[in-house]
């Protein structure tokens, strides 16, 4: 189906680009945060069978997940809130105007040790500049080089993933950016004493909560899409919880 947007541009409903990483319980399932896969089991009792290859009429399987940990998931300012606040109140629509842009992460090295692969400012602002932005740009995906299919099955944990500076977040909320999209398991150090700075920059919590505005996590944008600008679809579950699994798409734009 075509969809016109105005009487330049229009998108085709049947070429979607999937950026989500699916959450299943096989060995080579995407973690974080020292989490386990999910895992999917048939509800068995005296009286009832939820598996049909075991004489079941029907699968019936309990699942047991974490959003944060077992691949793309969209989170809100109950992410790091005192209150208890949900993305299922917070997302209230679901197509939106997003610039794609590839950032290379810099290397850094802390006082612990370690070498950090940052994402700073400057670099965000290189890759932006590149783009026409439009005044109703809302969504920004960011794509971390180099980008190998294994974001789609590797495990994070105690691996100190690329993370954004506060300066970088900031020019994020500069550029009016109300939902960001990466592909990592955070926007912020995987060790940083339970800061999170980049979520209280990004919200503004707790000092003027931005309640409208969402990260998404553990995304995958594979090499075949261009940086540029789409219509962004993002789709959550009906769940009362600071975060949901999520499935979001992108469409080009055409004229």
């Amino acid at each position: 189906m075509i969809l016109k947007l105005n009487n330049q541009e229009f998108i085709d409903t049947d070429k979607p680009i999937d950026i989500s990483i699916p959450m299943h319980d096989g060995p080579d399932a995407v973690l974080a945060w020292y989490g386990e896969p999910i895992k999917l089991e048939p509800v068995m009792t005296e009286r009832f069978i939820g598996d049909v290859s075991k004489g079941g009429a029907v699968n019936f399987r309990n699942l047991f997940m974490n959003p944060h940990v077992n691949g793309t998931h969209t989170e809100c300012l109950g992410h790091i809130s005192k209150e208890f606040v949900s993305i299922n109140k917070c997302l209230k629509t679901f197509h939106f105007e997003g610039v794609l842009v590839s950032v290379n992460p810099q290397d850094e090295n802390n006082s612990d040790g370690k070498t950090d692969r940052i994402i700073t400012k400057e670099i965000l602002k290189q890759s932006v500049s590149q783009l026409a932005l439009s005044k109703d740009l809302n969504v920004l995906i960011v794509r971390t080089l180099p980008n190998t299919e294994d974001k789609l099955s590797f495990n994070y944990s105690n691996t100190n993933p690329t993370f954004f500076t506060k300066a970088a977040i900031e020019y994020v909320n500069e550029l009016g950016i109300e939902h960001l999209m990466v592909d990592l398991p955070s926007i912020d150090r995987e060790e940083d004493g339970g800061l999170l700075i980049g979520h209280h920059t990004f919200w503004n919590y707790p000092e003027n909560p931005q309640f409208h505005k969402t990260i998404t996590e553990l995304i995958y944008v594979p090499e075949s899409a261009d940086d540029g600008t789409y219509l962004v679809n993002i789709q959550i579950t009906a769940l009362e919880n600071d975060a949901s699994p999520s499935k979001v798409t992108l469409y080009e734009i055409q004229s």
